[in-house]
């Protein structure tokens, strides 16, 4: 570890600190700060200053540019499973661009999101894409090239046609977000764990989702939305890397970067004030035998399992990902359990207990009637939040934001497999697109 009094230029004495401290610990306080403190608090000024900005830059740049809301028809032949689907979304991750320093932080370039929906408006199921009109071009095309017959329409927000603010005389609204229980690096069981062994056919986890969608009735709005951020995935790859190399029984120390030691150093110099006075007790040291066994010699079936998902996970393509689910409804229709029960159900079959789950958040984002104190004011909050976050398609706001790969997508939003899915009110397309034949005779 550097010395960082001599690193810094800063003269510190360790018997006038001593004397100092037994008169006061506010004058002990003051000595350290004017003989090296000021430089962490420095540094935490300037790391909060530096976020302030670039909230205050990306929220400037985000409220200028173009969005637009494509609704997509399904086909109503179409047979296709949710492999289509992860290979549209393996397109979207064409979005991802490296900005440069100016762009960053003087114009306040983000990536652009791009919202998947399926939207339920009085029982009219429709599928959406929310992104940025100069990504609709790699949108419309991602899609066609999966689904040649889909029809892909710009529509008005449907969003915007509930009130934007609770409490109202009228309606009212439910909703949370979803978070991941385990570090994301594991996986969700994926549409591979639908299909029969025996007879290959698949069964769409959605189905039942769709199905209870239909039912709603006149006032009814039910909104399940995903919100994709393609990334560079290098902090996504480290992360996954920790956790292989911990299933695997090879974890090793991480290095602590320069400003993270600077942050450190008030505590090292406390630290090293106690180990003066108490003497910490020693330590056992380890032979170079102890531990040495191969962890992978002794893992399980089920750890073996694991771990391959894992690693498989870490070698596809992954999306920074918010899930919400929205529910909006007159206050005589309105009914929670219509869908909040499928919808929870819905997602359950695609969590383990040995790997991934999705839950409902409850404590932070989710309208929640079991919270103790000023209950009616904090779900008031959270369902202007909420159905805030939703209309912007915000994906800063509300719970971290969590890695899912493209078969983990794919799974959770795909176009229904129309032989399974019997949703009467479910938009597909009517006819099938064709095009001319080429002998067809041209007038002079």
């Amino acid at each position: 570890m550097p010395d960082f009094f001599s690193l810094l230029n800063v003269q510190f004495d360790w018997n006038e600190f001593l004397n100092v401290a037994g008169d006061s610990p506010y004058v002990a306080m003051w000595y350290i700060f004017i003989h090296g403190g000021w430089i962490a608090v420095l540094w935490v000024l300037l790391w909060g200053a530096k976020y302030l900005w670039l909230d205050y830059i990306q929220t400037k740049n985000y409220l200028k540019k173009e969005w637009v809301v494509l609704k997509v028809r399904v086909p109503r032949t179409s047979e296709q499973t949710p492999r289509a689907m992860e290979n549209l979304f393996a397109s979207f991750a064409g979005a991802h661009s490296p900005f440069s320093w100016v762009e960053i932080w003087i114009q306040g370039e983000t990536q652009s999101q791009i919202s998947v929906e399926i939207a339920s408006n009085e029982g009219d199921v429709s599928y959406y894409v929310y992104c940025v009109n100069k990504m609709r071009d790699l949108v419309e095309a991602a899609i066609y090239a999966q689904y040649p017959d889909a029809d892909i329409d710009v529509v008005p927000d449907y969003a915007k046609n509930v009130p934007q603010r609770y409490p109202d005389e009228v309606w009212d609204l439910w909703g949370c977000e979803f978070m991941p229980v385990a570090p994301d690096p594991y996986p969700l069981k994926t549409y591979h764990d639908f299909e029969d062994a025996v007879s290959g056919e698949f069964k769409d986890p959605l189905a039942v989702l769709l199905e209870n969608f239909s039912r709603l009735g006149p006032g009814e709005f039910a909104w399940y939305q995903m919100v994709i951020v393609p990334t560079d995935q290098k902090e996504e790859r480290k992360r996954a890397q920790a956790v292989i190399d911990k299933l695997k029984g090879t974890t090793k120390k991480e290095t602590e970067s320069l400003g993270m030691m600077i942050l450190k150093l008030p505590i090292t110099v406390l630290g090293a004030i106690i180990n003066i006075f108490i003497p910490p007790p020693a330590t056992k040291t380890k032979t170079k035998e102890e531990g040495a066994f191969p962890r992978m010699m002794a893992m399980t079936p089920g750890e073996r399992d694991v771990l391959e998902a894992v690693e498989h996970k870490a070698s596809q393509i992954g999306f920074a990902t918010k899930i919400r689910l929205v529910y909006v409804a007159k206050k005589e229709v309105m009914k929670k359990s219509r869908v909040a029960h499928p919808f929870i159900g819905a997602i359950k079959q695609m969590n383990t207990f040995d790997m991934q789950a999705l839950k409902p958040d409850s404590k932070k984002t989710g309208v929640s009637g079991t919270l103790l104190f000023f209950k009616n004011t904090r779900n008031t909050i959270r369902k202007n939040s909420l159905i805030a976050c939703y209309t912007s398609r915000a994906s800063w706001r509300g719970l971290p934001r969590f890695n899912l790969c493209i078969e983990e997508l794919a799974t959770l939003w795909h176009f229904p497999i129309l032989i399974q899915v019997k949703a009467p009110q479910l938009h597909r397309t009517q006819a099938k697109k064709s095009e001319p034949p080429a002998n067809i005779p041209f007038g002079m």
